[in-house]
């Protein structure tokens, strides 16, 4: 067993700017992806229903992220998630687009 500090990158986009000229503000993007992500952290991956069938690779993991983070904005018709990226390491990140 072993652990990492990600880093996540989360691009979003949309179609309307909302009364203050925001897609959807960076606060509400970071509060959302921390709730996600507080779900894998000092946890055993391959223990969560979510890597039971599947390896907890970064590029699974990054897929988990964004299938959750679109399930949060769904609410949000007109924000969809792009892209995530997942910096295991300052050099080394995969990037998963749905």
């Amino acid at each position: 067993m072993h652990g990492h500090n990600w880093k996540v990158e989360v691009e979003v986009c949309g179609n309307n700017l909302d009364n203050i000229g925001m897609v959807k503000d960076f606060k509400e993007i970071r509060k959302m992806t921390k709730k996600v992500v507080d779900e894998l952290d000092h946890r055993f991956l391959n223990d969560l229903n979510a890597f039971k069938d599947i390896n907890p690779t970064a590029e699974n993991i990054a897929k988990y992220i964004h299938n959750q983070l679109s399930l949060a904005f769904n609410e949000d018709n007109d924000i969809e998630v792009k892209s995530i990226k997942l910096w295991e390491t300052d050099k080394s990140a995969v990037k998963y687009m749905g």
